[in-house]
């Protein structure tokens, strides 16, 4: 079987790191309610729809959004955490 190696994995490592906290801490806000997250996290979700016009992160969310959002929190979050798991245990085990 073939394995990350060198900057691939590295590059595979912080693409999967990075992508927990923006998950939970950006779009999660989609998803779950804003009361959950401080006012500095929330101002930083208003700053960047309105920066870079972005519609779908504008609220109130949308139904059919937050939907979309929770397959993400659901299925892709605790797939990074495996994902990053896997790449790590492939260092042990070549």
């Amino acid at each position: 079987m073939l394995t990350l190696q060198g900057n691939t994995r590295i590059a595979f490592l912080l693409f999967f790191a990075s992508h927990i906290p923006i998950t939970l801490l950006v779009d999660g806000q989609a998803f779950f309610r804003r009361s959950f997250y401080p006012q500095a996290l929330q101002d930083v979700v208003d700053w960047y729809a309105l920066t870079f016009k972005d519609t779908l992160m504008e609220h109130p969310v949308e139904p059919w959004f937050s939907s979309l959002v929770s397959i993400e929190v659901i299925f892709q979050l605790p797939f990074f955490f495996l994902a990053i798991y896997a790449i790590l245990q492939q260092s042990k085990h070549p």
